[in-house]
């Protein structure tokens, strides 16, 4: 009996220990301490020029064929550990034969019999900003500026570009890194030469950010072109690797550029053999394209292959893609959405590859014969999802090879063979899986747990909404866990809403922790992609040109028409969220139609479209001389007084992208007009608060939003 009764205590302890571990609230602390990482497989690759895939498994590498499935091991632990390597965490590949680890400092080979070790000890690896090891080349950024460092000299480091001086940026993103410039340096393709960029902005006004971290406040100026003032000027530099380590100082000169041909400078690449450099020039207008071809070796200017033009604006944000007999395709949305065309050397169009009304989201490469393209788009059905797609060279028959619900992100091997298929939707966090080109999945790697199972998480659907002019438009709806539907709930819209984003995406956790939170904490979250975001053609998101605010506040107020609609959703608590573009949103919802939110939180938004960059701001609204009215009707500080709701503002002070002087200018319209807002300035941070810190910023609008919606 005594055994019974404690049997029966274990299993009822059991059940509750289960049923309290099901019901966690998420530990937003422990999300910075990687606690709810989906998992994955270390060290996943595709050993090159094979059809084999690669792993990490307890320090070995092992090999698994795709097409036969057999398993073999590259090198494993002791190989490693007899040549003073430690344990592996992560490498990468430079031929079948060679892996490098920059955590280690080495490059090995491995010709089945022997390890061969070469140790870079004399690169700066913690500074390496580029790289190419096939052809032992680093560029190197350190306090003192950016270097080459190669094998042809011992790895001695010389200075990329001599020409400086004040207010000279070289070897960095230009351009405030827009058009999809990330780096400020491109090693050629055999690493004989390094292109780079050099930045002029002496002709820029400085803009001051205050650091008030010193014991006497200190000043550091930024330079910040306003939208209508004068930008900086920038040129391209082409370095020599192998007469400069020679001569042991920069042998370098500048590609002839002019600005006639537009200012912006992007896109730069070397033609295959190393005898050409591209570069895609952008008026200040940002609506006339050239791409052309210069001579490497002179920097003269060889001929115009391309000209876009667009009465809104064209962004040529991708590199030439090149096949083996010198043709080259080429992106474009001049027929409204995203799609690639094919074009001789000489710059002749040849045909527009593929068809239909989608964007091509990204490009993974081309088969060994060339045969076909292959890449992901997001399908004209459910642009919310991303499925993997080929097409025929020849007779441009597209081909879909991994359409199954959700978001694909393939990685394919070097032949365009197999692809190793990253598949996550809604419920399903990854599932890892090896596909052949022709669709067939050969095998299941990974079916990854969810790291949220023991969490009491609300649901999540998808789905979309018409506005207005009859677009879809498409929305992410979570609901609190176990919620009762004959209650009511207050509601939390996020928003974004700004161009080059989509917020709605079939994936797992897509809208982030944070929302998943605040289902949790009794919200029903909502979400919704208006006119203006990417992925959904040419007019969808460029339709806002010179009008910002108007069609996705527009947009947005369907969205909330719409949850008015549902039976749980109280509409006399709705609330608002919303940073930078997301800021600008949030506060030209609540002061033009006032009466609809109860509270709304934003950070770091624009408040006068004058006070942005060129670049970013000139694209979507011209110069405020060209566009005064587009530029009045945005500007939120006039229409402060409208706001009703409580308002929580929050900035970082050393925002580099949206400048202080928004919210402090905000600020001053409110005292003036009598308008209450509390605010909060993030003294030391940048655009957003990111890391571990960020949790003071989730809790400071749970605060708000429970008191303002939910009356705690």
């Amino acid at each position: 009996m005594k055994k019974t009764i404690f049997s029966l205590f274990w299993i009822v302890s059991i059940s509750i220990l289960s049923l309290t571990a099901q019901n966690e609230a998420i530990d937003l602390k422990a999300y910075f301490q990687r606690k709810y990482v989906v998992e994955r497989v270390d060290g996943l690759s595709w050993q090159p020029g094979t059809d084999n895939y690669a792993y990490l498994d307890d320090g070995d590498i092992k090999l698994v064929n795709a097409k036969t499935g057999k398993e073999s091991t590259f090198l494993n632990a002791k190989n490693l550990g007899e040549n003073g390597i430690k344990k592996l965490r992560s490498f990468g590949w430079v031929d079948a034969n060679t892996i490098y680890s920059s955590r280690d400092h080495i490059l090995l080979t491995y010709d089945g019999k022997t390890v061969t070790v070469k140790k870079f000890e004399d690169v700066s690896w913690d500074d390496v900003i580029d790289q190419s090891i096939k052809n032992q080349v680093f560029v190197i950024k350190n306090d003192d500026g950016v270097f080459v460092e190669s094998a042809l000299n011992g790895f001695k480091p010389i200075l990329l570009c001599p020409d400086t001086g004040k207010n000279i940026v070289f070897g960095e993103s230009v351009h405030r890194s827009e058009w999809g410039i990330d780096e400020g340096q491109y090693i050629s393709p055999k690493g004989n030469f390094i292109a780079f960029y050099r930045m002029d902005e002496s002709m820029v006004e400085d803009y001051p950010l205050v650091n008030t971290g010193t014991p006497i406040a200190t000043v550091e100026n930024i330079k910040y072109p306003m939208a209508g003032r004068t930008s900086h000027q920038v040129k391209v530099g082409i370095f020599d690797v192998a007469k400069s380590a020679q001569s042991g100082k920069p042998v370098y000169h500048y590609i002839k550029t002019d600005l006639n041909d537009g200012e912006f400078l992007t896109n730069v690449t070397f033609s295959p053999d190393e005898k050409y450099l591209y570069i895609s020039h952008l008026n200040r207008g940002q609506n006339h394209s050239k791409l052309i071809r210069y001579d490497l070796a002179s920097g003269n200017k060889l001929n115009v292959l391309i000209e876009e033009t667009d009465n809104r604006y064209v962004e040529p944000t991708d590199r030439m893609i090149f096949l083996k007999d010198g043709r080259f395709l080429w992106f474009s949305e001049r027929d409204g959405w995203r799609h690639l065309y094919l074009y001789n050397f000489d710059g002749t169009l040849v045909k527009k590859l593929v068809d239909g009304r989608f964007d091509i989201v990204d490009f993974h490469g081309l088969d060994a014969k060339e045969q076909y393209a292959f890449f992901t788009i997001a399908p004209t059905e459910k642009p919310v999802n991303q499925i993997v797609c080929k097409v025929g060279l020849k007779d441009g028959k597209l081909t879909r090879i991994a359409d199954a619900d959700g978001t694909h992100t393939p990685i394919f091997n070097e032949s365009k063979t197999y692809f190793i298929d990253y598949f996550t939707n809604v419920t399903t966090p990854r599932i890892i899986s090896v596909v052949n080109n022709q669709g067939k999945t050969v095998k299941e790697i990974k079916n990854c747990k969810n790291p949220y199972a023991d969490c009491a998480m609300g649901t999540t659907r998808i789905f979309p909404i018409k506005n207005k002019v009859g677009d879809s438009l498409w929305c992410r709806l979570i609901t609190p866990p176990n919620m009762d539907p004959t209650k009511k709930y207050p509601c939390l819209i996020y928003v974004y809403g700004g161009p080059h984003s989509q917020l709605v995406t079939n994936s797992f956790i897509s809208g982030g922790v944070f929302l998943e939170y605040m289902a949790q904490q009794g919200y029903v979250v909502f979400t919704l992609d208006n006119r203006g975001t990417q992925n959904r053609g040419a007019e969808f998101e460029k339709c806002i040109h010179r009008n910002l605010g108007v069609k996705e506040v527009e947009d947005q107020m369907c969205g909330v028409e719409y949850l008015k609609t549902l039976p749980y959703v109280d509409a006399d608590r709705i609330g608002l969220d919303g940073w930078s573009y997301g800021g600008f949103m949030t506060l030209s919802l609540i002061t033009e139609h006032p009466e609809v939110f109860r509270a709304a939180s934003c950070g770091g938004p624009v408040v006068n479209w004058e006070w942005y960059e060129v670049m970013y701001g000139e694209r979507y609204m011209d110069t405020p001389q060209e566009n005064p009215d587009g530029y009045e009707h945005a500007n939120i500080i006039p229409k402060i007084k409208n706001v009703k709701c409580p308002l929580l503002v929050m900035h970082g002070c050393q925002d580099h992208t949206v400048v202080w002087q928004h919210t402090l200018e905000l600020m001053r319209q409110a005292v003036t007009d009598g308008i209450e807002i509390e605010y909060f300035p993030y003294t030391a941070y940048d655009h957003n608060v990111i890391g571990p810190e960020r949790v003071h910023l989730w809790n400071k609008l749970l605060h708000f939003h429970n008191q303002n919606l939910k009356g705690e």
